[in-house]
């Protein structure tokens, strides 16, 4: 343990778990650490979908779930939930795999290995999601050099990298969720420091999206949501 910190590999990754939401999810390599700011995504999807009162189901994805974390927390908050989580890279759907057995929840939350919206072409999914939540990257790719080695050497680079301006993700995201969501779904996802304009600009070029409302997590704007 000590040549891996001093390496610095992640105590998350040396312990094999880490805590998020109040709960304790298994880490390892390939799969982005849970980090305790995410948590206020949760917290603003929860209460969207708690305002679903006239539902009995409510259908979600969980885009780029990584250890499986934020669909885990969900479901486990929510029982009128079904999850849709979706990872890039095999390895990581492997480890929210792992994550999903260990809450019992094979039956309320359902991995896809994808890019993006790949994996749910022609699965029925078309217009019958109530809401997504994202934790994208948004990273700019020139900023990537900046961050600690702890992270960058050590966590999955496509976990942060967003391009030349950290909003390629976004710009993807907003224009493929609009076909899945039901009328009235939302849209919701973490951004980057200073990025509310820009996003604000790709929502309004999609001209299909309203009310836009920004979330602070007390240092500055962490979430943003839209209505279909």
């Amino acid at each position: 343990m000590i040549s891996q910190r001093s390496n610095n590999v992640p105590v998350e990754y040396i312990l094999g778990m880490g805590s998020f939401y109040g709960n304790l999810f298994h880490c390892e390599t390939g799969a982005l650490i849970p980090r305790d700011e995410t948590e206020l995504l949760v917290s603003k999807a929860l209460s969207f979908i708690k305002g679903f009162t006239d539902k009995e189901h409510v259908n979600v994805v969980d885009m780029g779930t990584g250890c499986g974390s934020i669909a885990i927390s969900i479901a486990l908050n929510d029982v009128r939930t079904n999850v849709i989580a979706s990872d890039l890279n095999e390895s990581t759907i492997l480890v929210a795999k792992k994550n999903v057995a260990k809450f019992q929840l094979e039956d309320r939350v359902k991995l896809l290995v994808g890019d993006l919206f790949a994996p749910f072409k022609g699965q029925g999914y078309d217009g019958n999601i109530d809401i997504i939540v994202c934790n994208p990257p948004y990273i700019p790719t020139t900023s990537l050099s900046k961050m600690e080695s702890e992270i960058i050497d050590h966590e999955p680079k496509e976990a942060f990298d967003g391009g030349a301006f950290g909003i390629n993700f976004y710009k993807r995201l907003i224009k493929d969720s609009l076909p899945y969501l039901k009328k009235d779904g939302i849209l919701i996802f973490e951004i980057g420091q200073g990025q509310e304009k820009l996003v604000k600009r790709l929502f309004k070029k999609a001209d299909d999206y309203q009310n836009i409302q920004f979330y602070d997590d007390g240092e500055h704007v962490r979430v943003i949501s839209v209505m279909k």
